[in-house]
C-alpha cells in the first residue's frame, strides 16, 4: 500500500472530472482531517488542484471540494503571474491567492515557487489582513514562465 498523498493522487486521476469535501477523503483512506490537508497540500504540489465550494461527488453535500483542475486553459503558474499583473502593489497570502483563483494551497505554492520573481515578506495580506508571509508583484523581476 502506497503512501497517503499517492493513494489520494491516485483517487483523483481515477475521478479526474470529479470534486470530493475533505470529510469524504478522510473517511475514504481513513486518515485525520490534519492527514488529508496534508495529503492534499502535497498532491497540488504535484498536479494542479481546484478548491472551490460545490457539491461533493461521495456525499452530494455543499462544501469546500477539492479535485483536479481540467477546466482552466492556463496553468496555475500563468494564471498566479496574471493576477500579481492585475493586482500590481498589492500583496497576498497563498490562501487569499488559493481562495480567488479557486486553487489549492500546494498548487498556489508550487505556482509562486516556480515563478521565483514574486516578491516575499512577512506582511498585512491586502485580502485577509491577517500577519503573514505574502507575495506580490516585484515590477523588475516578474517574467512569464
Amino acid at each position: 500500500m502506497g503512501s497517503a498523498v499517492d493513494n489520494v493522487l491516485a483517487f483523483l486521476r481515477q475521478h479526474a472530472d470529479q470534486q470530493f469535501c475533505s470529510t469524504c477523503l478522510a473517511f475514504e483512506f481513513t486518515l485525520t482531517f490534519h492527514s488529508v490537508d496534508s495529503a492534499l497540500a502535497s498532491v497540488g504540489q504535484q498536479v494542479a488542484l481546484t478548491e472551490l465550494r460545490g457539491q461533493c461527488a461521495i456525499c452530494g453535500q455543499r462544501a469546500l471540494v477539492t479535485g483536479l483542475d481540467p477546466r482552466h486553459h492556463r496553468s496555475p503558474q500563468e494564471r498566479v503571474l496574471l493576477f500579481f499583473l492585475d493586482h500590481t502593489g498589492r500583496l497576498f497570502c497563498h490562501a487569499c491567492i488559493g481562495r480567488r483563483l479557486e486553487l489549492n494551497i500546494g498548487t498556489v505554492q508550487k505556482a509562486v515557487a516556480d515563478l521565483r520573481a514574486a516578491s516575499v515578506s512577512d506582511a498585512p495580506c491586502s485580502e485577509c489582513g491577517h500577519q503573514r508571509l505574502v507575495v506580490g508583484r516585484d515590477a523588475g523581476r516578474v517574467s512569464p514562465p
